[in-house]
């Protein structure tokens, strides 16, 4: 029995052993600031840039290391200086597929920066936004947190008649329009709406709201999470509804009515997207729900199981098999809680999983048009 116990043990501790992986910084670009902090963001942390046990320290050796002592079979990532303007990008300037690690590759994985984004920003990246993508003649204030934050406007080629249109509302704006703003990769909303209004005669505004920078947790999570982190949310869904939405109604040629107003967003985003949407369903009839952080709080299900439907609403959800393999599960709980709330299968719900998406702009780019032509009916 004893011997069996032992044996036991040994086993655990080579599970525990084999799970550890060392990574090492080998080399900084040149421009790097003086004590700059570096750390990792992925898919073990919910990609989180300044998370304190995700931080490169110096070790015994001089290098910067950073050991992680549980490590799934598959882990994607990038290296980042704290916050999403600071991650790494190519030689070129280029964003950069997510780092991926897998067990074969062994027990200490070496990396080279290449540069930092916001140290080639101001040389090399130039606005990729559309000529008709314009800044709001200043910025915002959000009354309900004294702040104030930018927002930028797609007007649809057609602007230019005398007739209203829908409006779509978009967290984390900064990724929209524009791969010089954009903190991994823009989601081409302007092209792909320019494409859809001369193939499919189909025109719409959007409001692309910047996030907040470090305030971007707070003000994307409607509730704390179990560490007492964020719960800005609401009072950010209402500065969008009492705030944002009448100024860009009294300044632009909108149509008003929640038929016509769609809400969208991602991760965090998507959180707050679906969050929105139920606390407001007068407002927004439409809703994009992106690979949505529902992991933060077990209180999304509890305001969905609560939620009394009055509303013609459609939700779209979406999510890739290459993502956190809770992300499926949870969307999957998610539809299911709506339908019991009164939500239509067929008409008004469409949970769509692709298998080669990832949590990354470029697949949330790719579906956004789908988005659009299943929430607007075209």
């Amino acid at each position: 029995m004893r011997n069996l116990a032992l044996t036991f043990i040994l086993l655990t501790l080579s599970i525990f052993a084999s799970a550890q992986v060392t990574f090492i910084i080998k080399s900084l670009p040149e421009d790097t600031p003086k004590g700059s902090s570096f750390f990792m963001a992925g898919t073990n942390n919910k990609w989180i840039p300044n998370e304190q046990d995700q931080e490169f320290k110096y070790d015994n050796m001089g290098r910067l290391s950073l050991t992680l002592y549980s490590v799934p079979d598959t882990l994607e990532y990038k290296i980042c200086r704290g916050n999403w303007t600071a991650v790494e990008v190519d030689s070129t300037g280029e964003d950069i597929p997510n780092r991926i690690y897998a067990d074969s590759l062994g027990k200490t994985i070496v990396l080279n920066i290449h540069h930092w984004r916001d140290r080639l920003l101001p040389k090399q990246l130039v606005s990729t936004a559309s000529s008709n993508v314009f800044f709001t003649p200043t910025s915002i204030e959000i009354p309900q947190l004294n702040r104030r934050r930018t927002v930028r406007v797609y007007f649809p080629p057609n602007y230019s008649s005398s007739q209203g249109f829908p409006v779509i509302y978009m967290f984390d704006g900064q990724n929209a329009f524009d791969k010089s703003t954009a903190f991994s990769n823009e989601w081409r909303i302007d092209e792909t709406l320019d494409s859809l209004h001369h193939t499919r005669a189909f025109g719409a505004i959007v409001v692309a709201i910047y996030h907040g920078e470090d305030e971007r947790i707070n003000e994307y999570t409607p509730w704390p999470n179990q560490e007492k982190i964020g719960g800005d949310g609401p009072k950010m869904a209402k500065f969008i509804v009492k705030n944002l939405k009448p100024y860009i109604d009294k300044h632009y040629r909108t149509l008003p009515d929640a038929d016509n107003t769609m809400i969208i967003g991602s991760s965090l985003g998507g959180l707050m997207a679906l969050y929105t949407a139920l606390e407001y369903p007068s407002v927004f009839s439409k809703v994009g729900v992106f690979s949505p952080s529902l992991w933060w709080s077990d209180e999304i299900f509890k305001q969905i199981e609560k939620h009394k439907k009055k509303n013609y609403q459609k939700i779209y959800l979406l999510a890739g098999g290459q993502e956190d393999n809770k992300m499926a599960s949870n969307l999957k709980k998610a539809k299911r809680m709506l339908k019991e709330t009164g939500f239509s299968d067929d008409n008004e719900l469409m949970l769509k999983i692709c298998e080669d998406g990832r949590h990354s702009e470029w697949f949330w780019a790719r579906e956004f048009p789908h988005a659009v032509r299943w929430l607007f009916g075209f």
